[in-house]
C-alpha cells in the first residue's frame, strides 16, 4: 500500500523545475548576471519560466516571466518586476504586462536569445 501511494504522489507532482541556473553571465556593456529560477512546460512546446537579471554589483534585481515558444523559437512576456539588491525570488507580485505583449522572435546576441536556446536545448 506505501508503494502504492508513493507512486501515485509522484505521478501527480507537476513538471515543474525549481533551480537556480546561470544561462547568461556578465559580457562588455551588460555587467548583470541572468538565472532561469522556474520553468514549466505548460503546453506541448511551450514552456513557462521565471528569469532574475541581478544587476551590476547586487545593486537591484529584475524578474521576468515569459511562454517560450522552442517549436518557432519565440518568447512571450507575461510578467515582470524590478526589487532593489539582489534577490533568488520575487517578494511583491509581477506587474502584469501579458495584455501589451506578443510573440517576438529573437535577435542574436540578445539575452532573450541565450534564454531561449537555453531552455530549448534541454
Amino acid at each position: 500500500m506505501k508503494k502504492y501511494f508513493a507512486t501515485i504522489l509522484l505521478m501527480s507532482m507537476s513538471a515543474v523545475s525549481y533551480a537556480k541556473e546561470m544561462y547568461r553571465t556578465s559580457a562588455a556593456g551588460d555587467s548583470g548576471t541572468y538565472y532561469v529560477l522556474t520553468q514549466e512546460e505548460i503546453e506541448d512546446g511551450i514552456t513557462k519560466v521565471l528569469t532574475s537579471r541581478i544587476g551590476k554589483g547586487n545593486e537591484y534585481t529584475d524578474f521576468t516571466e515569459l511562454k517560450i515558444n522552442c517549436t518557432s523559437m519565440q518568447y512571450f512576456e507575461l510578467a515582470g518586476s524590478n526589487e532593489d539588491g539582489a534577490k533568488d525570488n520575487p517578494t511583491k507580485p509581477l506587474k502584469d504586462w501579458s495584455s501589451n505583449s506578443k510573440w517576438t522572435s529573437l535577435v542574436t546576441g540578445s539575452s532573450k536569445y541565450d534564454l531561449v536556446k537555453f531552455i530549448c536545448k534541454k
